[in-house]
């Protein structure tokens, strides 16, 4: 038997040969691995993402990044209008696996029947597979129409509701998660059905209003698309606007964006912050006092203005009856969309009585009447065919003699028209537009209407001077009178914080300052006592007028519009605050309606801004 012939001893250097081959043939693979991912991702790609886009096998997706609608706030910085984020729900139908699961899952978090939501879905279903049959049979058109796949189910979902819906889904996950370990444990293959199929809920941005009423009328209120309808929202609807970012990149198999696909197609931007020159504090104390005489005299609305003497700023613009912003959907429903007109600016009546001491002080600017001039009021006075008269104010109509402070103060109609008819139809035209009436003060305001006086006939110009056949708004006569109250300087309201202070000279102070004497009369001793205010001097108009018939002439009867319209201090003025009532019942006049009301605004917000009450002699 041949002797075996014996093994080579496996020595160190057969050892470290083999190393070094192992290495190297790492290397060649790693290297010729990393050479081909190169080729593929760059000589290749276009070509590969072509092929995958043709066959389906290229998963993209677009996320819209939403950028920010511009707050809304007051001039001390107090939010009036923001953005927050709320959870919308879309079905995708022809995503659904299970319609009637899906159907009870959300029903609770729309607030809609199960079997109304079961309808909605199988609809759109049947309109998105006869969309798809027409785009098939248009495609030798060329043309690519663009195709629904989802439709919105519920909108702005926040607080509870929205929390609800989280839980539910983290849940839903959970359970599914669990199927999907469970199945591959088995190594059976399980189908698993989720009440998130073609569900889809997304984070987007809601507006919200934290003070709820408070100047609903001024503020307004958006779309669910947030675009501005009303108010505020909608006058500056292009700054507050913001513009929606895009980002798109291809999913992996996890459902997340792969690494190195996400691309940025535009960025957002967040609208930019209007600044009002309103003070909620005051604009709250302005709306709980208007609220007070609504529940006492019931009328059609109401409305008032506070506003800043030196600045022309509004403090406050409040009008009645309002509306909770977050929920003006069902809001508008009950009450109509005549809650959110914004009587305050765009209001148009006959002034009355609180048009008086326009006429009688552009007459004295004018040097057609002075200090020694002298009155004599009999109750009517004839001019032409018709007859004039003066307001019953408590006993007989006739005034007897006058000087013009007794003019102002007892609202005597026979003397302002004599003063009128002294000072001329262009005269009286022209301090009309001086003082602001025939202009709109701010964007979205009204401007008054007054026929040019070329066709006036004495009866005309009579009426006009005391208040009949010229509509102004509220702010426009507050403004006026604002114009007294500062010396004869009249100053352009300011809604805005960044807008610029315009003034210009319509009296010259020492009419205005008389004029400030006269009308503090008026609440001393004549019709607007009850606009009194513990502790400070007081100055102001009472105004009781008809009101028109809109689009026709003449004046509907019992109908009335109650006016208080006054500033204080009354030798320093700091505020000018205006009460319009638009037909009050439980009486009409303006001293017993409006006066009160104007009273404890006034009293409210002169402490609120610490102007000093007046120190009582001994």
């Amino acid at each position: 038997m041949a002797e075996r012939r014996r093994r080579r001893q496996f020595t160190l250097d057969d050892a470290r040969w083999r190393l070094l081959l192992t290495g190297w043939v790492v290397v060649l693979l790693f290297f010729g691995a990393w050479a081909r991912l190169l080729y593929l991702q760059t000589a290749k790609a276009d070509a590969l993402r072509a092929q995958a886009k043709q066959y389906g096998g290229l998963r993209t997706k677009k996320w819209i990044v939403y950028g920010m609608r511009g707050a809304i706030k007051d001039r001390l910085g107090n939010v009036l209008a923001m953005d927050v984020m709320s959870l919308s729900i879309y079905i995708r139908p022809k995503a659904v696996t299970d319609v009637q699961l899906v159907s009870r899952q959300l029903s609770t978090f729309v607030g809609k029947p199960a079997t109304e939501i079961e309808q909605q879905i199988l609809e759109w279903k049947k309109f998105i597979d006869e969309a798809e049959k027409r785009a098939k049979s248009e495609q030798g058109n060329g043309a690519k129409p663009s195709l629904p796949s989802a439709f919105s189910l519920k909108r702005e979902l926040v607080g509870e509701q929205a929390r609800r819906l989280k839980e539910a889904i983290a849940q839903e996950r959970k359970q599914l998660r669990k199927a999907l370990r469970d199945s591959a444990r088995s190594r059976k293959t399980v189908r698993v059905t989720s009440w998130l199929d073609g569900v889809d809920v997304v984070e987007e941005p809601r507006r919200h209003y934290p003070y709820g009423a408070i100047a609903s009328a001024l503020i307004g209120f958006t779309d669910v698309d947030e675009k501005g309808l009303t108010g505020i929202e909608a006058l500056y609807d292009k700054a507050l606007d913001a513009k929606h970012g895009e980002v798109e990149g291809v999913l992996g198999a996890g459902g997340q964006i792969a690494v190195g696909t996400r691309k940025v197609a535009h960025s957002p931007k967040n609208g930019s912050e209007v600044h009002l020159t309103v003070d909620v504090n005051i604009q709250s104390i302005t709306e709980e006092c208007l609220q007070e005489m609504i529940e006492k005299h019931q009328p059609a609305g109401a409305c008032a203005i506070v506003m800043d003497v030196r600045n022309g700023d509004l403090l406050a613009v409040a009008n009645m009856p309002r509306i909770d912003l977050n929920n003006w959907k069902q809001e508008l429903k009950e009450h109509g969309l005549g809650v959110m007109r914004n009587m305050a600016m765009t209001f148009l009546f006959e002034p009355g009585s609180t048009f008086k001491p326009i006429t009688i002080a552009a007459a004295m600017e004018a040097g057609v009447v002075g200090e020694g001039s002298r009155f004599y009021c009999t109750g009517s006075m004839k001019v032409g065919k018709h007859t004039i008269h003066c307001a019953r104010h408590g006993g007989s109509r006739a005034h007897g003699n006058q000087t013009l402070r007794d003019v102002v103060a007892h609202s005597c109609n026979i003397a302002t028209a004599q003063i009128g008819m002294k000072l001329g139809a262009s005269a009286l035209y022209e301090a009309a537009q001086r003082f602001g009436f025939l202009e709109k003060p701010v964007a979205g305001s009204e401007k008054g209407r007054l026929a040019k006086p070329d066709g006036w006939q004495r009866i005309r110009l009579a009426n006009v001077a005391f208040g009949q056949g010229i509509q102004v708004t509220p702010l426009g006569l507050a403004a006026a009178y604002a114009a007294i109250a500062n010396d004869g300087v009249y100053v352009k309201p300011r809604l805005l914080l960044n807008e610029p202070v315009e003034t210009r000279a319509v009296l010259s102070p020492e009419v205005a300052r008389r004029m400030r004497e006269y009308l503090r009369a008026v609440v001393d001793e004549g019709t607007g006592k009850l606009a009194e205010v513990k502790g400070y001097d007081i100055a102001g108009k009472t105004g009781t007028a008809q009101k028109v018939v809109p689009g026709k002439k003449g004046y509907a009867p019992g109908k009335y519009v109650a006016s208080f319209v006054g500033f204080a201090p009354a030798d320093n003025p700091r505020i000018v605050v205006l009460v319009v009532v638009d037909e009050p019942h439980n009486g009409y006049f303006g001293g017993t309606v409006a006066a009160p009301v104007f009273a404890r605004i006034t009293e409210r917000v002169l402490v609120y801004l610490g102007v000093p009450a007046k120190v009582e002699q001994d």
